[in-house]
């Protein structure tokens, strides 16, 4: 586990290299989305779409997947993750030819759905790269704190502070998805590389006890340190209680 710390103006740049150097060393490659606060925040995605139009970055041959999806709305809702990748990032995207991956928490079956994931993440060999956010109760993807978490895709419950509550496209508290589908262990632990973002002094604390604290599916982002190659982006704020 590398940890690096920076000014959060910096954040941008440095996930762009590591992402144009994977795309120079595997021009297919598999490529891992979040759809957390952080790539719109920090201004990830845009430096991309900066970048592949300024002949930077070219995503012809690569592959796209989203490690999760609410349980609940359509794929083209204002709220769903599909939609969410659509406009902050493919859309704006010339080079990329590739249809996304991403589970469809509309379906009626979702046990089956969650198999059919699976099955498209084995078929692609999993992520070669794949970028994460982290939550303030530790989740990754939509990994929730549990006594167990499975090794493959399945439907989580939302813990109610990760419920999107504040916004304006469901018209009542009943309305908010409270579950999702999300990737499962074998997902995680079969990237590649994992590259995790967590910035602000809000998110010191559970920097310290996922990354310095006991491996416990009660903080799924501990299950990070067993993983041989993850690199952890951090400021200032969210690194202050680290040993370093």
């Amino acid at each position: 586990m590398k940890f690096e710390v920076m000014t959060t103006t910096e954040i941008a740049a440095r996930i762009a290299d590591s992402l144009a150097a994977q795309l120079k060393e595997k021009p297919d490659s598999v490529l891992g989305m979040t759809t957390g606060s952080s790539p719109i925040k920090y201004g990830i995605f845009q430096e991309w779409i900066r970048r592949e139009e300024a002949g930077e970055l070219d995503f012809a041959e690569a592959t796209f997947i989203n490690p999760d999806e609410l349980i609940g709305i359509s794929p083209d809702h204002p709220e769903s993750y599909r939609t969410f990748m659509q406009e902050q990032l493919f859309q704006h995207l010339r080079t990329k030819q590739k249809a996304a991956h991403i589970p469809d928490g509309s379906v009626a079956d979702l046990d089956q759905e969650c198999r059919r994931f699976d099955q498209v993440l084995r078929d692609l060999q999993f992520a070669d790269w794949q970028l994460m956010g982290l939550g303030l109760n530790g989740h990754i993807a939509f990994i929730e704190p549990a006594d167990a978490i499975p090794v493959t895709t399945y439907v989580a419950d939302i813990y109610e502070q990760n419920r999107p509550y504040s916004s304006v496209h469901f018209r009542s508290p009943a309305e908010v998805p409270s579950r999702t589908i999300t990737i499962g262990l074998e997902a995680v632990m079969k990237a590649r590389a994992i590259v995790l973002v967590a910035a602000g002094a809000n998110k010191a604390d559970i920097v310290a006890e996922a990354f310095q604290g006991p491996v416990t599916t009660r903080i799924p982002a501990s299950l990070l340190q067993l993983h041989p190659n993850v690199t952890i982006i951090l400021d200032e704020g969210s690194a202050s209680k680290l040993t370093l």
